[in-house]
């Protein structure tokens, strides 16, 4: 018997041997823990003030000048009007970016050296949320597209960027209210 064999051998006798319910608990132990790690790692950044509270806005409005969320008050970047047609020109794909409350521009990413397979804009945002959110069953992650317009609170890795755009991988979100996909009511 060759290595390959062995290993195969010894795999399928532990996955056999193992009782199914075993199996289910420790992948559920396993995303809670990652789930605890990650709100711990999110609170303490909020705590020393390295998490980027902004808004997400849409790109081609925005570069294009049809509208103006940076001269706009903090916490609202569009009309109803102008946010209606933001949110659906992100859904047709435009680019979504996170304009931070001290006005710096972020593009959102994928981690440094990681190449994308499919739309950044439909990534899962793991979503940190309240004992108070935990309590009311809110959704536990959230994607940037229905949340053009939205007051956030992000956690991540910032690069340098460029001309004065900065990428910004988004490993946590923590927003109020909740996050429904094709909700109206936001």
């Amino acid at each position: 018997m060759n290595c390959r064999t062995c290993i195969l051998a010894i795999l399928i006798g532990l996955l056999l041997g193992a009782p199914a319910g075993a199996q289910e608990q420790s992948v559920k132990e396993k995303y809670t823990e990652k789930i605890r790690k990650m709100e711990e790692m999110f609170w303490a950044a909020s705590r020393a003030g390295t998490t980027i509270r902004g808004v997400f806005v849409e790109g081609n409005s925005l570069f294009n000048g049809t509208t103006t969320p940076q001269d706009r008050p903090y916490g609202k970047p569009y009309t109803p009007e102008e946010l209606r047609a933001a949110k659906f020109s992100a859904e047709r794909n435009s680019k979504v970016f996170l304009l931070a409350q001290d006005g710096t521009l972020y593009y959102p990413t994928r981690p440094r050296g990681e190449a994308l397979t499919q739309s950044e804009q439909a990534y899962r945002i793991p979503r940190v949320l309240t004992e108070e959110q935990k309590k009311e069953g809110l959704f536990t992650w959230s994607t940037m597209v229905p949340m053009v317009g939205r007051d956030v609170e992000v956690f991540g890795e910032v690069y340098p960027g460029y001309a004065g755009v900065k990428g910004i991988y988004i490993r946590s979100i923590a927003f109020e209210g909740e996050y429904i996909v094709g909700s109206q009511e936001e």
